[in-house]
């Protein structure tokens, strides 16, 4: 980077600064050329016109003048008076000529005028071809007092899902003990192959012990048989253990 540039690099802001100044001068000396030119102009135009009103008021000074000596010779002028001839002749000829200025503020709206009188009806229309929208429906009617007949039995319907299974129920509470049984029998059969068949019977009604008999037997034993000693302790045995039954 040079020594100009870094200069340039410094003061780039100044000199965005003079240019911004340069244009906006430049600017304002073209806008007040272009205001100074219509001023001239305009001036160059109010002299004009001061100049057409005076010829136009001594032309009319003129043709009054030559119609009086024409009326002083008993003729009649062929000229006009330039006031009929002329319309507005004296604001045509007034000088300094009157220039429009600038169009003013607008004025407050007038108060509205009186409604004008209705038009004459139209001549019907053609018969269209498209119908026009429904009407809102009306109010209902009064309920009647006399019942309509009975309508046809309706088909039967499909047969309905099977219900879902009930839960369990809870156990009952257990219930009183039972009476003692009113007698059992039963057979016993010895190692030799004899068997004997035991009635048992409550000692007492409602008891619960028994005493058991024998009420059959396959075979006659001996009296001092080991058989009839096997059968005669397990007879007793047996009794003694139904006898402890509650």
């Amino acid at each position: 980077m040079t020594r100009a540039e870094r200069a340039l690099a410094r003061s780039w802001r100044w000199i965005a600064v003079i240019c911004w100044l340069l244009a906006l001068s430049g600017g304002a000396v073209i806008i007040w050329g272009r205001i100074a030119a219509e001023g001239h102009r305009a001036d160059q135009l109010a002299a004009e016109a001061d100049l057409r009103g005076t010829a136009v008021s001594t032309l009319a000074g003129d043709v009054r003048a030559l119609r009086q000596q024409v009326k002083a010779a008993g003729k009649t002028p062929v000229a006009p008076d330039p006031t009929r001839a002329v319309p507005s002749l004296s604001a045509r000829a007034e000088v300094p000529v009157p220039i429009p200025g600038p169009p003013g503020p607008s004025g407050a709206p007038g108060s509205p005028g009186p409604s004008g009188a209705p038009g004459k009806n139209g001549s019907p229309g053609p018969t269209s071809t498209v119908p026009g929208p429904s009407g809102p429906p009306g109010s209902p009617g009064p309920a009647s007092t006399v019942a309509g007949p009975t309508g046809p039995t309706g088909p039967a319907g499909p047969p309905g899902k099977d219900g879902k299974d009930g839960e369990d129920g809870k156990d009952g509470a257990q219930g009183p003990p039972g009476p003692p049984p009113s007698g059992w029998s039963f057979t016993y059969t010895d190692s030799l192959g004899h068997s004997t068949t035991y009635n048992c019977t409550p000692d007492s009604p409602g008891s619960t012990y028994y005493s058991c008999t024998p009420t059959s037997s396959s075979g006659p034993l001996k009296s001092n048989s080991p058989a009839r000693g096997t059968l005669s302790l397990g007879a007793l045995l047996a009794t003694a253990a139904y006898r402890r039954i509650r």
